[in-house]
């Protein structure tokens, strides 16, 4: 950018002047810090992580840093010492990465490394490296990564990640039902997702088949929990010949009392048509998928 002159706002003095902004002094100025800062030249504090330690010039810190900001601009105890050991579990190379950022202002985010930068810049409160790297990993969700994402996004609180990670299980149902991380899901957790309406499904068939998945992945210990699922899935929208030939027939559901009422439920529905406006509920909905047209 060309630099520029201005005419000065107060000319009451009578002296005639102008304002001269040289645009380009902070991209100039920036790199030369940089090097400054890898030659050990004016470095003013060392921050050590882990097993690692790196020098670098508090006034940039500051300037770019949040946390940094607040260290040493409101007398903590910190502010005073030559050396900062920062105690979070921060991996060394993340760590390291931003502090090039703070004097760069460029981040190179890969698979590998972009949940690490995001739990250092949380730490750091580098919100703009938190968005770009929920960006990154919304671009990259895939059936077999995004319970993971997920898990991850809500512990940093990304919301933005959290939300587009539920949305990508709804559409993508069928195929994240297969996947070890969808095996791994504890209760609560897979009742939050087949509980939904949104649910995409081709047919309910497929929410009744990823539940007994789940449950015998790990049949002693999770057993308990078939009654309260079977309540999520909508029983009444199976074919009577599924109900017959798969449901029925599934010894768990047999050996419970609480699932023998669902599919005398959905039986029921099925046999006496000219009764179904009186065993209206969530049950007897179809799902409906927002982000796609028509009812599933």
């Amino acid at each position: 950018m060309e630099d520029e002159e201005s005419v000065c706002g107060d000319s009451s003095s009578g002296d005639d002047c102008f304002v001269f902004t040289q645009e380009d002094l902070p991209t100039i100025s920036f790199p030369v810090f940089d090097e400054l800062r890898k030659a050990e030249k004016l470095v003013d504090i060392r921050l050590k992580v882990g097993d690692k330690e790196f020098s670098a010039h508090r006034v940039v810190l500051a300037s770019t840093i949040p946390y940094f900001h607040a260290m040493f601009t409101h007398d903590m105890l910190e502010s005073s010492k030559a050396v900062i050991e920062i105690q979070e579990s921060i991996e060394g190379y993340a760590f390291e990465s931003l502090i090039d950022y703070a004097y760069s202002g460029q981040l190179r985010i890969t698979s590998l490394s972009v949940q690490s930068l995001m739990v250092a810049a949380s730490f750091l409160q580098l919100q703009r490296v938190c968005e770009a790297c929920c960006e990154f990993l919304k671009n990259r969700l895939h059936v077999s990564n995004v319970l993971g994402v997920q898990a991850f996004a809500d512990t940093l609180g990304c919301i933005s990640l959290v939300e587009s990670a539920k949305k990508f299980v709804q559409k993508q149902f069928e195929e994240v039902a297969k996947s070890e991380e969808f095996l791994s899901l504890n209760f609560n957790e897979i009742t939050e997702i087949i509980s939904k309406d949104e649910l995409n499904v081709s047919a309910e068939e497929k929410v009744f088949e990823a539940v007994m998945t789940w449950v015998k992945k790990d049949e002693q210990n999770r057993k308990e929990y078939l009654p309260n699922l079977l309540t999520h899935v909508r029983l009444p929208l199976l074919t009577p010949q599924y109900l017959t030939d798969y449901v029925a027939t599934e010894q768990l559901i047999r050996n419970s009392h609480s699932c023998r009422d669902l599919l005398d439920e959905a039986k029921d529905y099925h046999l006496m048509p000219e009764r179904r406006h009186l065993l209206q509920s969530f049950r007897t909905r179809p799902r409906c998928c927002s982000d796609l047209s028509g009812l599933i």
